[in-house]
Formats: C-alpha cells, structure tokens, sequence
C-alpha cells in the first residue's frame, strides 16, 4: 500500500509539473479576432505547433531521453502524437495562456477539439495517456482524461482525492475522429461528443497542489489555461488530433422586448416579451418583477412577480402584466418591468417602461337651472 501510495503521489508531481514544463515551452500564439478562436485546423496542413499552439515533450527518467513523436498526416488531416515507445516521456500541446481570449465561466466558453484516440495504456486507474486541461479565468477549471474505453474527470479539492478518478462516462474513444465539445459555465462542465451530451459534472479547484520546487509555478493557478496533453509518466497514448478552437462568451444574453411601451388602460393586459440572443443549450433562469413609478399598483396594474424558466431548445418567453380600468381622470402613468440574476446566461436590456394612456375626460357636472319668483313690492 505504502509504494501504491508513493507511486500515485509522484504520479500526481509528474504530471502537473509535466503541464507546467510543457507550457514553458509555448510560443507567443496570434489569432484574428473572431467568435471561435481557432488554435489548430489540420486541414490546413502541419503540426500544432506551426500554427497557434505549442508543442513539449520530456522525460524526467534518466537518462532523459525523449521518444515521444509527433508527425503531420496528411492522409487524415490530423497530426499523430505517439508517447507509446516509452511510458516516461510526457508531450502534448498548449497556448500561450496571456494570448488567450479571457475565459469568464459566468459568461460561458468552450474548447472545440477533434480527436481520435488509437491506443491508450495506463499503470494507475488515476492516470490517462491524453488529458485535456482547461482554466477559465478564475482559476476554476476541469481536466478531462479519455482511455480507449471511458471519459472522466480528475478530482479536486485537498489531497488524498486530489487527480484521483471522478465522474466519467463509458464510451469508444477509438473508433473514429469524434468532435468534443467542453462547455463551461458558471459552475459546471458538459462534455458533448458529436453534439451528443456524454459527460458534466461540477467544476474543479485544483490550486490545492503545491510544485514540487518554489521555482516552479504552479499551472493550475495560471487563468485562461488550455492544454492537450500526455502529463503523466504512468500512461501513455497514441492519437490523432485534426482540430483545436475556443469560444469566448458564449451564454446568450437575456432582454426585455420592447425596451418602451404605450398602452390604453382598457387594454387589459400589458404583454412583452423576455428572449434570449440564441437557444439556450442549458436551463436558463432570470426573475423579474414591476416596479411603480408614477402608475400605482393595485389601482393602475396588478404587480407581478416570479421567475421565468427556458428550457433548453427554447429562445422566448411572454409575460403579460393586468392593466387596470378606472374612471380617475388623470395624466398617462408609468411603471417598469425588470429582469434580474439570470442562471445560465448574461443580461442584456434589463428593464422595460410601460405607460398607461388615460382614456378618462373631465367629469363635467350637469348644468341645472333654477328659477327663483320675483316678488315685487310697492
């Protein structure tokens, strides 16, 4: 037990020093600004490492020396990353994390990568041959290890469960290039494969690992972090990665429609529309409530309040707001309709006028004539 112990402890050192000496290596990445950075496309040709990522390989076994291969194919417009030949060598891919989009988990992001995994062998059920890494901003993140047969999440928190084996799911790695999708938001993570969602679970902290030595920082505590990678000197893996891209900011904003809007007090209800900018791939959230203003509640509109649900698939709710009829003679009123602290999603326009128009005239009252005998005296 002790040396089982002593083997996964060092297992543990190997292969987060090994993410940081990986990406020690990283060359300054420059991308064109669009919505989907794109860090890797094999059907342009060439390794990773000639486009907007970096490549690293080590072996701290004596007498370290590094097998690890990478190769460009164009036959599968992917690139071959092969650490089979010995279990010692740690490589794998990385970005600058400075040049990187900033990753706000409140805001939403997601790792786009093409990958398929062609062998995989490992010595400790906490181990993998390909991980992926990712660290949003905040220093939340998760890491991702994929056998030939399962996908999971490495543990976080204190030691002893620290990078031990979490959640994970049963799935063939090997059959075929899959496209993953790894979504962050807020506090959790979903894995799609193909568009199919496989695997979430609750985000990581993993700050509590020390380096080693003091002249080693720590990558788990480096925002913006986005590595594939062969970290451990317990596993190793032969695969092919044809594509690597990020998205910034990509949970849908959430309005109030229209911004203004003018009604008759006999109108009944006062309707608007609450919307988000694209579907929501999650269940999103948002409360709303009226607020007075020169209207009064109760005699110009009945106040609502509550919390509007979209499930995913959908892109529009409509909330309906009783306005009141009266006989006041009085000046348009107003009052406003507001969202807030939305779930899954950002807030755009977050407030709407409503103004009654008063259809009441004066009251005018009716003239009445009064005849009054005249008497007349001498």
């Amino acid at each position: 037990m002790t040396r089982k112990l002593f083997l996964i402890g060092m297992a543990v050192v190997t292969a987060v020093l090994a993410t940081h000496l990986l990406l020690t290596t990283l060359q300054t990445a420059v991308a064109a600004p669009t919505d989907t950075l794109v860090l890797y496309d094999g059907a342009l040709g060439g390794t990773p490492d000639t486009q907007n990522m970096a490549y690293g390989a080590i072996d701290l076994v004596f007498p370290f020396q590094v097998e690890a291969t990478q190769t460009y194919s164009a036959a599968v417009q992917a690139t071959i990353l092969d650490t089979m030949p010995d279990i010692d060598d740690m490589a794998g891919y990385g970005v600058d994390p400075t040049t990187m989009p900033t990753l706000t988990r409140q805001n939403g992001f997601q790792l786009h990568f093409t990958m398929r995994v062609v062998e995989e062998s490992h010595v400790s059920p906490h181990r993998a041959g390909i991980n992926v890494t990712v660290i949003s901003a905040d220093l939340w993140g998760i890491e991702l290890a994929f056998w030939q047969n399962e996908i999971w999440a490495q543990e976080g928190g204190d030691p002893p469960a620290l990078f031990t084996h979490a959640e994970g799911v049963a799935y063939d790695t090997t059959a075929d290039f899959v496209a993953y999708e790894l979504e962050i938001i807020e506090d959790i993570y979903r894995l799609s494969a193909d568009g199919v969602p496989i695997l979430s679970g609750p985000l990581r902290d993993y700050t509590a690992w020390e380096p080693p030595l003091p002249q080693f920082p720590d990558p788990y505590e480096q925002p913006n972090l986005v590595a594939l990678s062969d970290n451990t000197s317990s596993a190793q893996t032969i695969i092919w990665l044809r594509y690597v891209g990020v998205t910034p900011d990509t949970a849908p904003f959430v309005d109030i429609e229209p911004a203004s809007l003018m009604v008759s007090e006999t109108v009944g209800t006062a309707v608007l529309n609450v919307q988000l900018s694209y579907t929501a791939t999650f269940t999103v959230t948002v409360g709303y409530e009226t607020v007075a203003g020169t209207a009064v509640p109760g005699i110009d509109y009945t106040p609502i309040s509550g919390t509007l649900t979209f499930p995913p698939g959908a892109a529009s709710q409509s909330l309906a707001i009783p306005i009141l009829d009266n006989t006041l003679d009085e000046p348009d009123r107003d009052f406003t309709l507001t969202i807030a602290d939305p779930t899954f999603a950002r807030l755009g326009q977050s407030s709407a006028t409503i103004t009654i128009q008063d259809d009441d005239g004066p009251i005018v009252e009716p003239l009445v004539e009064v005849y009054l005998p005249l008497v007349m005296r001498p």
